[in-house]
């Protein structure tokens, strides 16, 4: 009977949730329980107001979920960014910076992104969120994305050239191959926040 039911309503936006939770539990993986609570104390004019109207709340509940845990898997990437020697290689943390216009441009992308986090963190922590602020937010991040993935390759091949001259020297490591993939992690999760900032202004409207 289960199966059948999920075949059926799994994509259904006002089963969907439900499924999903019936399922977790199924399956002995239970949904994140702050996300459930949520769910459970939607208010009761809402839950009076019929099945549709309490499927669109549970859609914007999981959104700003989702939003707010890419959010935060994004700013701890930031955080482990600044404390590796690419943040260093890169003119951060007292390390001496590259003259490569690319790897100059790469270290004001990461200070933008800190601002557009902090700035998305505000703005959703409102009762009434602003979707054209949102949607400029999510854009930038997107554009930032795009410029960091460019310049990875760039960026990477300055650092090995640079740590042979200057940081063999100390005893610091650091490889081609551990640079793109710091750039590359940090990269999709600047895309994951701008894709979920798009889903939750999606359940705005």
């Amino acid at each position: 009977m289960w199966k059948r039911f999920w075949k059926t309503f799994k994509k259904t936006n006002e089963w969907s949730y439900w499924c999903a939770w019936y399922q977790s539990y199924f399956s002995g993986k239970p949904l994140d329980w702050d996300l459930q609570r949520r769910v459970a104390l939607i208010d009761d004019d809402i839950r009076d107001a019929g099945h549709k109207a309490v499927a669109k709340e549970i859609e914007h509940i999981r959104s700003l979920f989702e939003l707010e845990q890419e959010v935060a898997r994004l700013k701890e990437q930031l955080a482990a960014v600044e404390r590796t020697p690419v943040a260093a290689l890169i003119g951060d943390n007292g390390g001496p910076p590259l003259e490569d216009a690319s790897a100059r441009a790469m270290q004001a992308d990461l200070a933008l992104i800190w601002k557009q986090v902090e700035e998305l963190g505000e703005e959703i922590a409102k009762p009434s969120p602003s979707p054209s602020l949102l949607e400029k937010i999510a854009q930038a991040l997107w554009d930032i994305s795009l410029r960091m993935a460019a310049c990875c390759g760039s960026v990477a091949d300055d650092m090995i050239r640079e740590g042979s001259k200057e940081f063999a020297k100390t005893g610091a490591k650091w490889t081609a191959g551990a640079t793109a993939v710091t750039v590359t992690a940090q990269t999709e999760s600047v895309q994951s926040v701008a894709k979920a900032i798009w889903t939750f202004i999606k359940a705005l409207q």
